[in-house]
């Protein structure tokens, strides 16, 4: 049973992972699209498909380094 639990836990990378990736690649984007420029609702939707994006790519990043 242990063995399961452990193996379901190394399937995501620790939370701090992603808190990182997020705050430094949402600084990148708000620095590089000027978002005063663009409509509100493209920033939403350019934002959660960044944050989309950056989970995944961590959480595929994790297991590939944990395999």
């Amino acid at each position: 049973m242990q063995v399961q639990e452990h193996r379901q836990q190394a399937r995501w990378a620790p939370w701090w992972l992603y808190v990182i990736a997020l705050l430094v690649t949402n600084q990148a984007r708000t620095q590089l699209l000027q978002p005063d420029y663009l409509p509100f609702w493209l920033e939403v939707v350019i934002g959660a498909g960044s944050m989309a994006l950056v989970a995944t790519l961590v959480t595929v990043a994790w297991r590939a380094v944990r395999r």
